[in-house]
């Protein structure tokens, strides 16, 4: 795959997910929707200018020899790996909560790159968790998926 054929589809396949999660979040109040929509709308933006810069190859020049000897990925089996566990995470999502499928996700993905050190791995998911937990539940008070643990245990009470 040339430099400028995976431009274009790596600024093609975030575009659609730009225009994907935009409509997506049509549904969501409006106050809830602005910080969704404002970032959706910059990705979209600056994945429409690649796309327009990949088609009139506008990058090659810039990059020069290095187009030449490029490749998409060092590691294409990590690449799907890496893919296909987001795809998961995104199907777990609903089903197991948001703070759970994220420590996971965030171990599981630092792992397949290459970090093996547990306490490190353990206080970066913890700490991209509670981020999440004081900016979304604690200052803003928007609700994230319910963690199936919790809603496990409240049942036997």
């Amino acid at each position: 795959m040339t430099y400028r054929m995976a431009e274009c589809l790596v600024a093609s396949g975030l575009l659609i997910l730009a225009i994907f999660g935009w409509v997506q979040s049509s549904d969501l109040p409006t106050d809830a929707r602005m910080f969704p929509a404002a970032l959706l709308t910059v990705i979209g933006a600056l994945s429409l200018w690649m796309l327009v810069r990949g088609v009139i190859g506008k990058a090659i020049p810039l990059i020069e020899d290095k187009a030449l000897n490029w490749e998409f990925a060092i590691s294409s089996k990590r690449m799907l790996i890496g893919f296909a566990t987001l795809g998961i995470y995104f199907l777990a999502l609903p089903y197991v909560g948001f703070f759970t499928s994220s420590f996971i996700l965030v171990i599981g993905m630092a792992k397949g790159a290459g970090y093996h050190k547990p306490v490190p791995l353990i206080l970066s998911a913890a700490g991209f968790c509670a981020f999440v937990y004081i900016i979304f539940v604690a200052l803003f008070e928007r609700p994230l998926p319910k963690e199936f643990f919790m809603t496990l245990l409240s049942s036997f009470s």
